[in-house]
């Protein structure tokens, strides 16, 4: 009963997927973050099913990718995206720490933010457009969309929040959880050996990308913001899954 609070919870925070009433419960809300990969395997298995539909009735490559960028953000509501969006108008503003945590706090989208949603879709988009549709590299995407939110929540969970009544700290009032850290790790150990099983040497570039972009997100956290935030983690996951997806990409055509 525990474990389906905590996966009603993920769904209804992470996701536009209905959820049960019975979902919110304090537990399911503090714990949320522990189930947050099985939100990317739902999506993936949505994008799966999609690619193989697409290949059996020969689609057109542009409207693969097109239905491809729009899937998460109907999954999802385009919560992550909205991060991308404040993340990059905070970064673009070049202002005091305490001023970018105001830039990404409002919800209003300035220039900057809708400069880099834009860039990210189309990138996106052109990526897909050259994805080839076999069950192993979308079995590879879905283990990647697992694996970024694996990745996120271990950095909401064990790095320090920027805001004390941000989203971050209210999923993670308490850090370093074994109840929550235990999940994700798990989460990401059989996400990347999902990867690699798929795709083998693709898959282990894919997640050597993930992390590189891991490590990326905390040094301009801790750097510029002080911590993580709800909008930085949004951030975080698309470039992560872009990253993994243009190695994807890239390996199958070099490799």
């Amino acid at each position: 009963m525990k474990i389906a609070e905590a996966i009603g919870a993920a769904f209804g925070t992470f996701s536009r997927i209905p959820v049960p009433k019975s979902a919110w419960t304090d537990f399911g809300s503090t714990h949320a973050l522990a189930a947050f990969p099985l939100v990317g395997l739902a999506e993936g298995f949505l994008m799966t099913a999609w690619g193989y539909v697409a290949n059996l009735l020969g689609v057109p490559a542009t409207i693969v990718a097109a239905v491809l960028a729009a899937l998460p953000v109907a999954v999802t509501g385009g919560i992550h995206l909205d991060g991308l969006c404040d993340t990059s108008d905070a970064l673009a503003s070049w202002a005091p720490r305490e001023r970018k945590l105001e830039i990404m706090h409002d919800p209003r989208a300035g220039a900057f933010g809708v400069i880099g949603v834009v860039v990210y879709l189309i990138l996106q988009f052109s990526l897909f457009t050259a994805l080839p549709l076999t069950a192993g590299t979308f079995l590879a995407l879905l283990c990647s969309l697992v694996f970024s939110r694996a990745l996120s929540g271990l950095a909401v969970e064990c790095w320090p929040a920027a805001r004390a009544d941000g989203m971050a700290a209210g999923l993670s009032p308490a850090k370093k959880r074994a109840a929550i850290v235990v999940p994700l790790c798990a989460f990401a150990a059989a996400s990347a050996a999902g990867m690699v099983a798929c795709v083998q040497a693709v898959g282990a570039l894919m997640a050597v990308a993930g992390l590189l972009a891991l490590a990326w997100y905390r040094h301009v956290a801790l750097s510029r913001f002080g911590g993580v935030t709800g909008d930085l983690a949004g951030w975080f996951l698309q470039w992560a899954e872009l990253a993994m997806l243009a190695m994807l990409v890239a390996g199958g055509m070099l490799l």
